[in-house]
């Protein structure tokens, strides 16, 4: 406090003014100490402006003989137009960046004619100089105070910062103004006038600083949240290529079965070929009990290709063969196939003939897996019905084959999840199988552009119905194309 303190001894005002005059001087030095820290703190040349200018400033107002009165002057504006440029060129108006350019250039001539001012000025007298550099300084604070106030009232970004400043280069205006006039800093320092300003100035930079720390702030919460993003990421990652690498895993391991089956069912169905032409005239029990043994080893072999299938349909590399086929024919053989080995009926229902485009086999394992699940979840003394017909989905003809069961039912909640992969209903986890048929059955039919739904009631029974189309992808049905 001895800048006050020599301000209040130097006495230069009546006693009516000295406590304002050492008010400002006190506020300069604080205003100076604030720049200083964000200074050291920052290294922004923002701040070492502030700092210039409440140092200069204050010593202007408050000890104005101490030092040439234009070399203050002259400095202390300068200062003032150093913290003025980066404000006015971090606005997002179009002429700004060159009126912070004008400010800058003005800012270095100012502080040469203040070095000048201490080199070749000595006296401390009232002159010429100090009167001109006032008028030329207050002229330019008057274009800014307007222009700050435009942006203030045309702008809402930085509306606050904006009417600071205008108030400042109002201020300064006013009292340069007054110091042309009277060519003496100190007739204004015991106006409330000066002190407000260095209040302005030194909020202005304090509110820049809080900002920045808030920007810097709010960046590190960014970076902190992307580094735990990262660590989210690369967690997925690993997780993925272990399922990855387990997928293949199961892959090879499926494909090491299959191939490892496929020796000893080869076997199996040479030695029941070759029993069939021993034992050609050995009677019809001998010859059903070999048919049984083809039915197993083609069942089994089927079996293989599902679950071979299913790894391709994983890895989207697999696409159906369509081909034109007759769906109540393929219906008929696979019942066919299966009556033998199962003590249920099996009722073909509906036409004779209906053409499909289809993978045959691969429709083939669907129908044989529908008809599967509903003998084994119907009574024994209840038929199990295969529905087919034609019907139409929007312009194109759609083939349909229903099997129909009268087990049990399916609950309503569970009905939504039975194509799930390795669902199995609550109620007949004890049956064996593995949880695969329908998610496999639905995939494949969804893969020859049709579908696989069911309608489901407790205590009556269960429907599901295969929907395939008609015609080859592209083509046009001949009917339809004769009507348009």
């Amino acid at each position: 406090m001895f800048w006050p303190a020599a301000v209040l001894a130097d006495g230069v005002l009546p006693s009516s003014g000295i406590f304002q005059l050492g008010l400002t001087a006190g506020a300069a030095l604080a205003c100076s100490l604030a720049c200083a820290l964000l200074w050291v703190r920052t290294r922004a040349s923002i701040y070492g402006a502030g700092l210039a200018f409440a140092a200069l400033e204050g010593v202007f107002r408050t000890l104005p003989t101490l030092l040439p009165p234009g070399a203050l002057q002259a400095g202390s504006y300068a200062a003032l137009l150093a913290v003025t440029a980066p404000l006015l060129a971090a606005s997002s108006s179009a002429p700004a960046p060159r009126i912070a350019s004008a400010c800058r250039v003005a800012s270095m001539v100012l502080a040469c004619v203040a070095a000048l001012a201490l080199i070749f000025v000595y006296e401390t007298e009232n002159g010429t100089i100090p009167a001109l550099i006032a008028a030329l300084c207050a002229g330019l604070s008057v274009a800014l105070t307007v222009w700050f106030a435009v942006q203030a009232a045309t702008r809402r970004a930085g509306r606050p910062l904006a009417l600071t400043l205008a108030c400042v280069h109002a201020a300064t205006a006013w009292m340069l103004g007054q110091d042309a006039w009277l060519s003496n800093g100190a007739d204004t320092a015991s106006t409330p006038l000066e002190l407000a300003r260095l209040l302005l100035v030194a909020g202005a930079l304090l509110g820049l600083a809080l900002a920045g720390q808030r920007q810097e702030a709010a960046t590190d919460r960014l970076s902190t949240h992307d580094h735990v993003d990262a660590e989210h990421v690369a967690q997925g990652e690993l997780r993925v290529a272990e399922l990855a690498g387990a997928l293949d895993t199961q892959r090879q391991m499926n494909a090491l079965i299959s191939h490892e089956l496929r020796a000893p069912l080869a076997t199996i169905s040479a030695a029941a070929q070759s029993l069939d032409m021993i034992l050609s005239d050995s009677g019809e029990a001998v010859d059903t009990r070999l048919s049984r043994i083809h039915r197993s080893v083609t069942r089994m072999t089927e079996l293989m290709d599902q679950l071979l299938n299913q790894d391709r349909l994983g890895d989207q590399a697999w696409t159906p063969r369509g081909e034109a086929t007759d769906l109540a024919e393929l219906a008929r053989d696979v019942v066919s196939a299966m009556q033998p080995d199962t003590a249920h009926a099996l009722v073909v229902h509906g036409a004779d003939r209906l053409p499909v485009y289809c993978d045959r086999p691969l429709t083939s394992v669907v129908v044989r897996n529908l008809i599967h699940n509903a003998v084994k979840y119907s009574p024994a003394n209840e038929p199990v019905r295969i529905e087919v017909g034609q019907t139409q989905a929007g312009n194109a003809p759609m083939a349909w084959l229903a099997v129909v069961d009268r087990g049990p039912g399916i609950e309503e909640q569970e009905q939504a999840r039975v194509f799930e992969p390795h669902f199995r209903r609550a109620a007949h986890r004890e049956t064996q199988g593995m949880g695969i048929g329908l998610y496999l059955a639905r995939r494949i039919c969804q893969n020859q552009g049709g579908s696989l739904t069911l309608h489901s009631k407790v205590g009556v029974g269960t429907r599901f119905v295969i929907t395939l189309p008609v015609n080859a992808p592209g083509q046009v049905d001949a009917g339809q194309a004769a009507k348009t």
